[in-house]
């Protein structure tokens, strides 16, 4: 999985402040979930009820609920107590509890947790929806745009702000991708997550990294290799094909200096 990053662009700050609301009201039905998800309640009837409180879509409230989920597990998973979760970061909420803050620097906290509170916004990938059903890349005028699903049929274009910073750059390849789904017609998931952060809107695209094919295999073994081994020589291990150690070696480098 390889995630890149993009800042939005608004061609007005009417369209902003409807992704703005969206954010809020998206990460208002993300945390409603978690604590629902805690009570034991059905992910269908839950999904029902965040669409119905916060005016989200189905789509919205079934992606509120999967990360929701997705941090229940990841507590467990670390033994950690999922009734303690403080939504927003822990470190700025335990930061603002402070009594000693004032005046400028605490309204700059106040900010910050704000918008890691509120300004959250997350869609799964679907090859099925063209890649992404409420988040989704299109190109206008050979540019890149994210048109976002504000409900109701209703949806907001934000440009896309980003350029290959290296020639391997993964973002090159993921352009590559989307301009040839206009001629193949096939389309490949990838899901989008937006971000506020200082004011602005980032957008964070994950999808499936195509790795090359195995062409160096254990059917004959395996050798490992340290080639900073102490004091100044090569050490070699060799494991068959089971993964069992058959004998270890180490050869000299001296005669190289």
């Amino acid at each position: 999985m390889i995630t890149l990053q993009c800042l939005l662009e608004f061609s007005s700050n009417q369209d902003r402040e409807v992704l703005l609301d969206l954010m809020r009201r998206f990460s208002s039905g993300e945390r409603y979930a978690y604590k629902r998800l805690l009570e034991g309640q059905e992910r269908e009837e839950l999904k029902k009820d965040i669409s119905r409180l916060f005016n989200i879509n189905t789509r919205y409230s079934d992606d509120a609920i999967f990360l929701a989920q997705s941090i229940i597990s990841s507590c467990k998973e670390k033994g950690q107590d999922s009734k303690r979760i403080v939504f927003g970061s822990r470190k700025l909420f335990e930061k603002l509890n402070k009594n000693h803050l004032n005046g400028y620097r605490k309204e700059e906290l106040k900010i910050k947790w704000r918008e890691s509170r509120q300004g959250n916004l997350y869609s799964r990938g679907d090859k099925s929806k063209q890649g992404n059903l409420n988040l989704r890349i299109e190109r206008i005028d050979n540019e890149l745009y994210l048109r976002i699903n504000t409900g109701n049929k209703q949806y907001i274009y934000a440009k896309i702000i980003r350029s290959a910073k290296r020639e391997k750059d993964k973002w090159i390849e993921f352009v590559y991708m989307l301009s040839q789904v206009h001629y193949t017609g096939e389309y490949f998931p990838y899901s989008v997550r937006l971000k506020l952060k200082n004011g602005k809107v980032y957008a964070f695209m994950s999808l499936e990294e195509k790795l090359p094919p195995i062409t160096i295999k254990k059917d004959s073994g395996i050798i490992g290799i340290d080639i900073n081994a102490y004091p100044f020589h090569l050490a070699l291990a060799i494991v068959g094909k089971d993964g069992n150690l058959e004998r270890y070696e180490s050869i000299s480098l001296h005669e190289l200096l």
